[in-house]
């Protein structure tokens, strides 16, 4: 049995990443992440950037080998219960699966890579703020040390030429 592969996106528009094994899979949300806080340090983030802050690893839209991976065990029956209902519960159960051990995995396997790092975080399955502000605080400091920089150099720079 070959591994598997995971496919990762919020919403229906933004794809986070397509057929990845799950190494990729960890690196790109962590890549997704770290973008999205940037942006909001900015203020020019997105929508999808808002959903992860808020919501963590429930935002995002899991499939593992095309079947949707779930989280909830209730909001799962209650669909399994209403596809039944409109009798296509056989090509749900062949779409989709209840999983919340992998969210577990992957919630853990994030918040160890994110300490490697330097980021000291708890569960990021239901919410990321208290990371999110980290990585903002990082970026806001990282620019303002880039722009002292910039700056010193353009100082040096005009007193040579005088």
């Amino acid at each position: 049995m070959s591994p598997a592969r995971y496919s990762v996106r919020i919403g229906d528009a933004h794809c986070i990443g397509v057929d990845l094994c799950y190494e990729t899979l960890l690196a790109r949300v962590m890549e997704f992440t770290i973008r999205a806080a940037v942006a909001r340090s900015e203020d020019e983030s997105e929508w999808e950037h808002e959903q992860l802050r808020r919501n963590g690893l429930c935002a995002l839209q899991l499939f593992r080998d095309d079947k949707a991976v779930w989280d909830n065990p209730q909001t799962f029956a209650e669909e399994v219960a209403e596809a039944r209902r409109e009798g296509i519960a056989q090509r749900f159960e062949a779409q989709n699966e209840l999983d919340p051990v992998f969210y577990e995995r992957l919630d853990a396997d994030l918040c160890t890579r994110w300490r490697r790092f330097g980021y000291e975080t708890s569960s990021l399955r239901h919410d990321m703020k208290a990371l999110f502000w980290e990585l903002e605080r990082d970026a806001a400091e990282r620019a303002a040390d880039a722009r002292e920089r910039l700056l010193a150099d353009f100082v040096k720079t005009l007193k040579d030429m005088a």
